[in-house]
Parts: C-alpha cells; sequence; structure tokens
C-alpha cells in the first residue's frame, strides 16, 4: 500500500484537493447533471408543445382568417374595380374647311359605362391656338358628338386639331331618379325623329346660292323639352363633308316641327343629311313643366 509520502510524490497538493472534492461531492454533481439535463429537456420539450399549440390552436385559426379576409378583400377589390367607372373613347378629331377660313370641329365619344355619366368641360387645339372652353356630358351607354364651329384660327392652313377634356365628373345612375332600368328611363323619353330628311342648292341668299336641310322633328315622347340639340351631318357618299349644331326650344310632347337649316356654301354631291338628336335626359332642368305645355 502507498504511503502518504508516494501519494505526495505522485500528485500535487492541488490535484488532491480536487481529488478530495470529486470524493466528497461527486453525487453532489451527479444529481446537479442530471437536473441540468432534465432542465434542457423541459426547455426543448416546452419549445416543442408551445411549437403545436401555438400552430394549431393559436396561430393557425388568426392565420386561417387573415387567409380569407385576404381573399374577401380581393373579391371587394375585384368588385369595386369591376364598378369604377371605365374610360370613354374618342373617334379623332374631324376638321371642316367653310367658309372665309373657318374651321368646324367634330368629334364622337362614346360612353361604355351602363351605370355611370359623365360631366367634363373640353375644347379643341389646332396648331397651338385653344378654343373656347365648353361644357359637355355624356350619357350611360351613349355616343355623343361634340362640336366646336365657325372657328377662325389666327394661323392660316392650319388643319389638325385635338380634343382636350378637363374637370371630368362621374355621376352614379340614382335607382331613385331612373327607377329599375335606365334603359327603360331613356327609352320612354328620348324618342326624337326626324323625318322627310332632304337637301336641297337651289336656295339663294344675296347673290350666293346655298345648301339647304329641311325635315320634321317628331318628339314621339310624353315628355316635353325646353331645349334639344340637333348635330346635323352632310354625307358625300361614306364621309361626312360639313357638321353643324342647332338647338331646336320648347319642344312639345308628341309634336311634330318642321326645321330648315340652311348651310353657309353650297356643297355638291351631297347623297345624305344625318340629323342625331342629342339632350341630356338626367338633367331635370331640361323638361318643360307639365302645366306649361297643357297650357300651350
Amino acid at each position: 500500500m502507498p504511503s502518504s509520502n508516494d501519494l505526495h510524490d505522485r500528485f500535487t497538493t492541488g490535484e488532491l484537493r480536487i481529488a478530495s472534492f470529486w470524493v466528497h461531492n461527486r453525487i453532489r454533481a451527479r444529481q446537479i447533471g442530471y437536473g441540468f439535463l432534465i432542465l434542457i429537456a423541459s426547455i426543448l420539450w416546452a419549445y416543442v408543445l408551445w411549437t403545436l399549440a401555438d400552430t394549431y390552436l393559436i396561430s393557425y385559426p388568426r392565420e386561417s382568417r387573415i387567409i380569407r379576409d385576404i381573399a374577401l378583400n380581393q373579391q371587394r377589390l375585384a368588385s369595386l374595380e369591376s364598378d369604377r367607372p371605365q374610360d370613354v373613347s374618342f373617334s379623332d378629331v374631324s376638321v371642316y374647311q367653310t367658309t372665309e377660313n373657318r374651321l368646324d370641329f367634330a368629334v364622337e365619344m362614346t360612353n361604355p359605362n351602363p351605370m355611370w355619366w359623365a360631366e367634363f368641360n373640353y375644347k379643341f387645339n389646332v396648331s397651338g391656338e385653344e378654343t373656347a372652353l365648353r361644357t359637355g356630358y355624356i350619357l350611360p351607354q351613349g355616343t355623343h358628338i361634340l362640336t366646336e364651329l365657325g372657328y377662325t384660327p389666327k394661323t392660316l392652313g392650319a388643319s389638325n386639331a385635338t380634343l382636350v377634356i378637363e374637370n371630368v365628373r362621374w355621376h352614379r345612375i340614382d335607382p331613385k331618379v331612373v327607377g329599375l332600368r335606365y334603359d327603360d328611363f331613356a327609352r320612354t323619353r328620348f324618342a326624337f325623329e326626324a323625318k322627310d330628311i332632304n337637301y336641297t342648292t337651289d336656295l339663294v341668299i344675296g347673290a350666293r346660292p346655298v345648301g339647304q336641310s329641311t325635315f320634321t322633328l317628331v318628339n314621339g315622347s310624353a315628355y316635353g323639352y325646353w331645349s334639344v340639340d340637333l348635330v346635323v351631318r352632310l354625307f358625300r357618299g361614306p364621309s361626312v363633308v360639313a357638321v353643324q349644331k342647332i338647338a331646336v326650344t320648347n319642344i312639345q310632347p308628341g309634336e311634330k316641327r318642321p326645321i330648315a337649316l340652311v348651310w353657309l356654301e353650297n356643297l355638291p354631291s351631297i347623297t345624305k343629311t344625318e340629323v342625331i338628336p342629342q339632350i341630356n335626359l338626367l338633367d331635370p332642368r331640361i323638361y318643360l313643366p307639365t302645366k306649361y305645355w297643357i297650357l300651350q
């Protein structure tokens, strides 16, 4: 058996102290180690259980609602997008040379929206010059012709023009005003027809022969109007060669009114006269009061 001196010779005092400490505290150290491992395992299991609970009991229902909300919002957005008024379309601006270097402008616009109509301001730009600012409108699923007549440009020879639209104000159809269907509302109010249309060149004003379009404007509706605009176009074959616009006032229900429209020049070879009535049916101020036309 080795003596104490032999042990001191083999180990240092510090090593002996460590060995003595381990002998006396080995069981406690093992208990602490097991406790540490149990703590780590408990933390890991707690994390796993929390992750499972959060995934299936907390986050999943919430995220499912988020997904449903996203899908619902997309449907609402699509509905809003489909309900927004779509842009109107325009034809090219037609420019007609008339007497004394004057120009007439006309452009046709179309509104594809069944439930929206618009008011706006417009003017024409010709070679950098602008015409006066006018007020216009376009009814649901309607076609409207904008004109500027008798404009004298400062630059002679100008023949190209562009349309400038400003201050567009969209209005949604009010069912309280038009009922269930705007088509039915418009059909009962807009029943104008031009009959017995004729164009002649035998009218002489002064010493100059001029053209003349005659026709009968028939209001087939039960409504009277303070004023109705008539856009009149002359055709030579398939092409429009001249345009005019007149206002006919105090139109009674069922009235047949003869109209004679004089042109400022004698246009030969005219094959057709087209009469296009235009009226803003959604403007309540345009209608004649019943008491007004009953007394006529």
